[in-house]
């Protein structure tokens, strides 16, 4: 909108020759020039004052000292009225009259009005508590009391501007600046400064600093758009906070900005101690930016975390695979099937890849134990797996998270601190995807890992209840054996070796099988030794009965 400066049209030459020959026409009557100014005199031959007087088609005000007004604000009966340079009412025209209190509070220099085709001044005329409005000229302005065109952000309840810095979250409308004034209809990229709490917002990101420049959407009302995630329009879906900013980058609506504060929802790492949960992160939405559109996210996408979602990996700049549903929530803690695949994702939404150590009841994620010394080598692996409850179980997924990232069943090759084991993972079931335990098809592994004996010992024994791998030789001192008295025997040597004997009962006679029951011997395939004599790497002879049993073990002089 293009206003005038200063002072509205000025009269044409024409006019002002048709004034003055017409207030030179009166004599005792009518207008008189008097030092320079203009009166009037009524029939009584009294100076008029504080009235207006026609002159032609124009009206004059003559003030408390009878003297015609020019370029001057009039206040009548409690209406506004101007008059130009040549003291002519100013009719259906904006006019900008110097504010005294311009710097003041922010003030404006100058207040605009529009003065109506009878000369009065729009003003709120509304029962106090509401905003007026007028269209003028297509375009819709707002007026208070006084007539003052308001701009910027306006309450509804008041219909005023409000200059607080913070001012766009409260108020309704927003009416350009102070030499525009038009309502906001549909969207305006508006800047703000000194946002209040801003890094408690989205710290971090550019986009939530203390001075913003943010888009807002304006309804056909005036209203701005507020609290949506899954507004369209134009086609074309956006997300708005409680203050009616357009969402763009990570975002989490139902919590509320207070709640961001809360640093202990977000933990420092993905390990099992961290105190986020996964309806925490279920909560929180990732829009694109606002170049895009800022449409929430759905499906899969890559991204840095937000620092309330994931502070670690926002701190290092990590980025993670999530996936958001159709209403643009994350996965988190959950295995959730996609597309025919099953993928985990963590307590703060991130997909799991890789061997996973997970607390779980099926599909259900309670903890995730991302720790690389829990499982980095074949000892911390099996040290770790030996103490699990049953709620625990390991897992495998893609290694390729870029690529698939989905987990794996069956027999798979996994690299533990750069050598190579052998796995098995459920096929099926309420625990599909979980490492197998104890003996299956006639081998035996622990969360997942077939047990096999080192080469270099050829074959080892498991405990069939612990499911602990040892050698020979650490069998023999925990069960306490000890060779060379033939009288004590146990089991039937062969001629040159030494038997081994039972030195803390008389078990003269006796069957090794009655000592070594919860035991069996592996070779380095894994396969469980079921008869025959195998000879490990430390020259012992273990000699088993046909049904995996231990029935002599024995070694050379």
């Amino acid at each position: 909108m293009r206003k005038q400066t200063k002072i509205a049209a000025i009269v044409s030459a024409a006019a002002l020759l048709a004034i003055g020959a017409s207030m030179t026409s009166f004599a005792a009557t009518g207008w008189q020039e008097e030092d320079g100014t203009w009166v009037y005199y009524n029939r009584a031959g009294e100076k008029v004052a504080n009235s207006w007087e026609y002159s032609g088609d124009n009206r004059f005000y003559l003030d408390d000292a009878g003297n015609m007004a020019t370029d001057s604000l009039i206040e009548d009966n409690d209406d506004y009225y101007y008059v130009d340079a040549n003291g002519a009412m100013v009719r259906n025209r904006w006019v900008a009259i110097d504010n005294e209190s311009a710097g003041e509070d922010n003030q404006p220099d100058v207040w605009w009005y529009y003065f109506q085709a009878n000369g009065k001044a729009y003003k709120n005329t509304h029962a106090a508590g509401s905003i007026f409005k007028r269209v003028i000229n297509g375009k819709t302005y707002c007026f208070d009391e006084d007539g003052k065109m308001q701009y910027g952000w306006v309450k509804k309840d008041d219909g005023v501007t409000d200059y607080d810095d913070n001012a766009y979250q409260e108020a309704e409308y927003y009416f350009g600046d102070e030499n525009d004034g038009a309502m906001s209809i549909g969207w305006r990229e508006i800047a703000l400064s000194d946002v209040a709490d801003a890094e408690d917002e989205q710290p971090g990101d550019s986009y939530w600093d203390s001075d913003q420049v943010r888009w807002f959407y304006f309804k056909a009302s005036g209203a701005k758009q507020t609290s949506s995630t899954n507004k369209t329009i134009n086609g074309r879906k956006y997300g708005f906070d409680q203050y009616g900013r357009m969402i763009a980058d990570w975002h989490n609506n139902s919590l509320g900005l207070a709640t961001y504060q809360n640093a202990s929802r977000r933990g420092s790492s993905n390990n099992a101690t961290a105190t986020a949960t996964a309806a925490y992160a279920k909560d929180f939405m990732y829009f694109s930016s606002p170049e895009d559109g800022a449409r929430f996210t759905k499906g899969w996408f890559k991204v840095v975390p937000g620092y309330y979602l994931n502070y670690a990996d926002y701190d290092n700049g990590t980025d993670r695979w999530y996936y958001a549903d159709g209403n643009g929530n994350l996965y988190a803690g959950q295995i959730k099937t996609i597309k025919g695949k099953k993928y985990a994702f963590d307590l703060k939404g991130g997909m799991i890849s890789g061997l996973a150590l997970l607390r779980t009841d099926g599909n259900t994620i309670y903890e995730y134990a991302d720790d690389d010394s829990k499982y980095d080598s074949q000892d911390t692996f099996m040290n770790t797996a030996r103490g699990l409850s049953s709620d625990w179980g390991f897992y495998y997924f893609s290694d390729n998270e870029d690529k698939d990232g989905s987990m794996k069943t069956g027999t798979q090759k996994i690299s533990l601190d750069g050598e190579s084991f052998t796995f098995t993972f459920r096929k099926g079931g309420t625990r599909k995807g979980q490492g197998i335990s104890g003996l299956s098809e006639k081998k035996y592994y622990l969360g997942g890992m077939l047990l096999t004996a080192d080469p270099d010992y050829k074959i080892e024994i498991v405990n069939k209840n612990t499911l602990e791998k040892i050698t020979v030789s650490k069998l023999t001192a925990d069960l306490g054996l000890t060779g060379v008295d033939a009288s004590r025997k146990i089991g039937q040597a062969s001629k040159g070796d030494v038997i081994y004997t039972n030195t803390g009962v008389d078990t003269d006679g006796a069957d090794l099988t009655a000592l070594t029951g919860d035991y069996v011997v592996v070779n380095v395939s894994g396969n469980v030794v079921k008869s025959g004599s195998k000879v490990d790497g430390d020259g012992f002879k273990v000699v088993l009965d046909g049904n995996n049993r231990i029935k002599q073990i024995i070694t050379a002089y």
